[in-house]
């Protein structure tokens, strides 16, 4: 559309940052994807090291914060929670949580990111106001592919592994995932 027609500056912009979007979900979902399927087929290798999450949750947050402008991300990070694990993984793990909290609630309500410790683990909430997941379906949410709600209601594009790869990264890092009604 940019080559063939001859558009305002405003129109233009307008595309780009669509273009930039969605390219960004596609490389989103190609990446899950091929984890999820390394991490399946036991080829993938964890090379744990010693990972400052307080700043990997930071960036997160301000990368969040930075592409999606209109959103209130309200942090309350604790300084210097050092976790072993790989980076990588752990950054994708935080990126899908946000982002599904992003995406998932009003775009006029905040959604609140946490990280602290307890008992000597790090404790990481992320907490948005959207409409919930039905009792029943809570521990289906983290099954490959599986996407609550009805498909004739659902609005947000998604493939069901954002979920199931934030439980599969947990799980090699010996760490749990759960979710809570407000």
């Amino acid at each position: 559309t940019l080559q063939k027609r001859k558009l305002d500056e405003q129109q233009q912009q307008k595309l780009i940052v669509l273009a930039l979007d969605e390219t960004n979900r596609l490389n989103l979902l190609t990446n899950n994807i091929l984890v999820a399927s390394q991490l399946d087929s036991g080829n993938y290798t964890v090379n744990k090291q010693q990972v400052n999450l307080s700043k990997l949750v930071a960036d997160a947050i301000a990368d969040f914060t930075n592409r999606f402008r209109k959103r209130t991300i309200v942090s309350d990070v604790k300084d210097a929670i050092m976790v072993e694990g790989e980076l990588m993984l752990l950054q994708m793990l935080v990126n899908n949580l946000v982002e599904n909290a992003l995406k998932y609630s009003p775009k006029d309500k905040a959604i609140h990111v946490s990280l602290h410790t307890k008992e000597a683990n790090a404790l990481l909430k992320i907490t948005d106001e959207g409409s919930g997941i039905r009792a029943s379906e809570k521990k289906k949410i983290f099954e490959k592919f599986y996407r609550s709600g009805d498909e004739s209601v659902r609005t947000t594009k998604g493939t069901g592994l954002g979920l199931y790869l934030c439980k599969r990264i947990l799980k090699d890092h010996k760490g749990t995932i759960s979710v809570e009604d407000h």
